[in-house]
């Protein structure tokens, strides 16, 4: 029976093995991989959620750039949307350096986030900021 999917679905897999491991016949990168659903079968999404280096959920992926909806009903947030909700004198939220904690940010946007890929984010951000973007 042929799965009734909307093509703007995908099944978000956020892998934590290294760029190039390989599941259910397809490889991955570190990070984000949004994966359309429709090109899924149920036992590749089977594979996906079994495995621990992977942490899988669905989403609608809107047309434009922002925010993912994921199916569990958690919204997915954008760099600049999860450090508008971070409290920073909170230890749990900013280093002593000022900087966002990465576990923070990982819950609130719903992926891995390395502390390279957090001051990268965090270089842009702040440089929009003072230019007032």
């Amino acid at each position: 029976m042929a799965k009734s999917v909307s093509t703007n679905q995908v099944l978000l897999v956020v892998c934590m093995a290294h760029s190039g491991y390989r599941r259910a016949g397809i490889a991955l990168t570190k990070g984000d991989n949004y994966l359309p659903l429709a090109d899924l079968s149920d036992q590749q999404i089977a594979a996906f959620k079994a495995d621990k280096r992977l942490r899988v959920s669905m989403a609608d992926v809107a047309p434009t750039a922002g925010s993912v909806e994921l199916s569990d009903g958690v919204k997915a947030l954008t760099f600049a949307e999860a450090i508008a909700k971070l409290e920073s004198d909170n230890r749990e939220h900013f280093t002593a350096g000022g900087k966002p904690q990465c576990a923070a940010l990982e819950a609130l946007m719903a992926k891995a986030m390395t502390a390279s890929e957090r001051d990268a984010l965090w270089l842009e951000y702040q440089a929009n900021k003072e230019s007032g973007e």
